[in-house]
């Protein structure tokens, strides 16, 4: 099973975690790649459907969504040294308070299975149930592009 790395690349200074740092999720349950590449059919009348006109006007969209399970860990998985990342608690309390995209400022890059994308993680999702209540399921949205920030 290959590792799912997400690095922050670059953000506001204030940010409370560094640029480069990076948050490795070693035991994913699922991986998805959703490449959506638009186009707009216009049908001739009268015609078959070979006749119909194909327009591609707008440009693809890759989302990745990543599905873990948050368990304890005998290493950190942030690279930076403080805070700590090995236990349950201690990688939900990261990811919420400090890991969290801020700013559009902010960019990260995920790598899996030999593809780099830049982008932005977003909609982020944690599940506790009574059937594993020392675990979470953690699932995430990456969207892959350049981020433009407004002036």
């Amino acid at each position: 099973m290959s590792n799912i790395v997400l690095t922050k690349k670059s953000g506001d200074l204030g940010d409370p975690v560094p640029n480069c740092t990076t948050l490795t999720i070693t035991n994913f349950n699922s991986l998805d790649f959703n490449l959506i590449t638009p186009v707009s059919e216009f049908p001739i009348p009268e015609l078959p459907d070979t006749c119909a006109i194909l327009v591609k006007a707008e440009g693809n969209t890759l989302t990745i969504n990543v599905a873990w399970t948050i368990k304890d860990e005998t290493v950190n998985l942030s690279s930076e040294a403080s805070p700590a990342t090995k236990t349950v608690q201690e990688q939900l309390s990261y990811i919420l308070d400090c890991f969290q995209p801020q700013s559009i400022e902010d960019s990260y890059e995920i790598q899996v299975d030999g593809i780099t994308r830049a982008g932005f993680p977003r909609n982020w999702n944690f599940t506790k149930s009574s059937n594993t209540p020392v675990t979470y399921e953690a699932r995430f949205e990456f969207i892959a592009g350049d981020l433009v920030a407004g002036d």
